[in-house]
């Protein structure tokens, strides 16, 4: 996965460097460098995907205080959002929304989380090695929720 959740610059008279993250699982995966060079990349695994994003967001933190602004300095990659498709999307702080993945063997699960005002949005989808496997574990998920209390609408 190649989408950062938060992707900063910071130009001045000494400076022009650019800063970005991502959280994917437990980890937080983090660029940096000069703009228009690779730059370096860290890796840190933490205990939850929670914990991997609570970190992103306050690193975030820490670069706005220290005057990043939004913006992306680092190399393009071919997967990434375009200028256009960002410009158009509604304004969400990066800091606020992360995207995990785990992978299960056969079975991949994405989920997209994101905060705006006071709610909480999720996007789940789960990729399954076929129609028949995705059927049944829609089967099973509904059955669950039901059990539990969902009603259908």
């Amino acid at each position: 996965m190649s989408e950062w959740q938060v992707s900063l610059i910071f130009q001045d008279s000494k400076s022009n460097k650019f800063w970005r993250a991502r959280c994917i699982g437990n980890n937080l995966e983090v660029n940096f460098g000069r703009i228009g060079s690779q730059g370096q990349s860290q890796a840190k695994r933490y205990d939850s995907p929670e914990d991997a994003a609570a970190e992103l967001q306050k690193q975030a933190r820490e670069k706005y205080k220290k005057g990043y602004v939004d913006g992306d300095g680092g190399p393009s990659e071919t997967s990434a959002p375009s200028a256009a498709a960002t410009e158009s999307a509604p304004a969400t702080p990066a800091a606020t929304q992360c995207t995990l993945v785990l992978t299960l063997g056969e079975r991949r699960l994405e989920l997209r989380l994101s905060v705006e005002g006071n709610a909480l949005h999720t996007h789940g989808v789960e990729h399954y090695p076929d129609a028949s496997a995705a059927e049944a574990a829609f089967a099973q998920v509904r059955a669950a929720l039901e059990a539990e209390g969902y009603r259908p609408q």
